[in-house]
């Protein structure tokens, strides 16, 4: 899954002009940046705040000279230059600006982080800048230092985070958009909960994918990642439902069938230990009744394993799949020999000897595939040994 690019912003980028007063202590200031002297001009602002600090159109002043500075500054070194400039504006507001002047640092914190945020968007589409994530990462950095409540840029920097291998910056800057936004969307808690499962913290993917809140049979790559985080989590329960109505949806779905068909696989497993616990137990009316409900599962996982074979037999993950499949519940039913009931004994022992000889049989088809693989080879040899044992002390 790759995180989309959000959607540009748009529109023509106002040049805000520096601002006049009608003193004649500014008259200079003026003259100075007209002609681009930027650095007399920070000097002559800084003496004048020295002798009187509230002076809030100064500031204003001073955030649109650093401001300028930056955008004629590499990227990477315009950090401080936004600092300051956002500490100024800060400051003005501090020092008692005028409705007029507070409007006016809105905009021109707007206008600033609106130049930084379309840079970054600029960079990371253009796929012939082969650095273009580690500098958009940088121009949304620099957005955020004069937009902190900015989620747009939140979001994209999470885009070039993650593109960059940043996983857990990633998440950082996606939770810090949400912080911001009165209603976060159901691709920001998606993509959280890709980005919780690449990090291997299933339980908090799958609480991102379920705050989607959006109807799963509809958003298929949403189902697919919440089914992964459930998956991942040992909550095959959670993950089976959901399976079940994708399948609904989508019944000549192979990869669904194959995947339900495992989940149902590992609750059938949990059901055999409980099984087991009965017998151990003693308690016959508890293990008939598990009894039922574990050939139940087992038969529901065992139909969904060759629905999806059926639908593609040349799939060798869905053959291995079924021979998985057998293999293991095959074992299951031997390992239940030594604890079940005398009378349920012998049938334990013939169902498990039925799956060993559907285990061979497509450990066998595997093996003609792929003669190299010494892992079928090996099955092989130890399922041919039982059903070896089994005959001689029958016979």
């Amino acid at each position: 899954m790759t995180i989309s690019n959000f959607t540009r912003l748009t529109g023509l980028l106002l040049v805000a002009g520096f601002f006049y007063s009608c003193g004649s202590s500014q008259i200079s200031i003026d003259e100075l940046l007209a002609q681009n002297n930027y650095q007399q001009a920070l000097t002559e602002i800084d003496a004048r705040l020295k002798e009187d600090p509230s002076q809030p159109q100064l500031y204003i002043t001073r955030g649109q000279i650093n401001a300028k500075l930056a955008l004629d500054t590499d990227p990477e070194l315009r950090a401080d230059l936004y600092t300051n400039t956002s500490n100024d504006f800060e400051s003005a507001v501090e020092y008692g600006a005028v409705q007029a002047q507070i409007s006016t640092i809105d905009s021109l914190r707007q206008q600033f982080w609106k130049e930084e945020h379309n840079s970054g968007l600029r960079v990371s589409e253009n796929e012939g800048i082969s650095d273009r994530y580690q500098r958009a990462m940088i121009h949304f950095q620099n957005a955020l230092i004069l937009r902190i409540d900015a989620p747009s840029s939140y979001r994209n920097l999470s885009v070039a985070q993650f593109n960059l291998g940043r996983i857990n910056d990633a998440i950082n800057s996606l939770e810090t958009a949400i912080e911001y936004v009165e209603e976060p969307t159901s691709e920001m808690y998606e993509n959280l909960g890709y980005l919780y499962l690449e990090v291997g913290n299933p339980s908090e993917a799958a609480r991102y994918y379920e705050m989607a809140n959006t109807n799963i049979s509809e958003d298929i790559n949403l189902a697919f990642g919440l089914v992964n985080a459930y998956i991942s989590n040992g909550s095959s329960e959670n993950a089976a439902e959901i399976l079940e109505a994708l399948i609904e949806e989508n019944p000549d779905n192979a990869d669904l069938r194959n995947v339900y068909g495992t989940q149902l696989y590992q609750i059938s497993s949990g059901i055999m230990e409980d099984l087991k616990n009965a017998y151990t137990n003693n308690d016959s009316t508890l293990a008939e009744q598990i009894k039922v409900e574990a050939e139940g599962m087992g038969e529901e996982a065992e139909e969904q394993l060759i629905e999806a074979f059926k639908r593609d037999t040349t799939n060798i993950e869905y053959l291995e799949s079924l021979a998985v499949f057998y293999n293991n519940l095959s074992a299951q039913y031997l390992s239940l020999g030594n604890v079940a009931f005398e009378k349920d004994k012998e049938a334990l022992r013939r169902k498990a000897f039925t799956l060993i000889d559907f285990a061979i049989d497509y450990y066998e088809r595997l093996a003609n595939l792929d003669p190299n693989n010494s892992e079928y080879q090996n099955r092989l040899d130890v399922l041919n040994q039982l059903k070896e044992r089994q005959n001689s002390s029958t016979n």
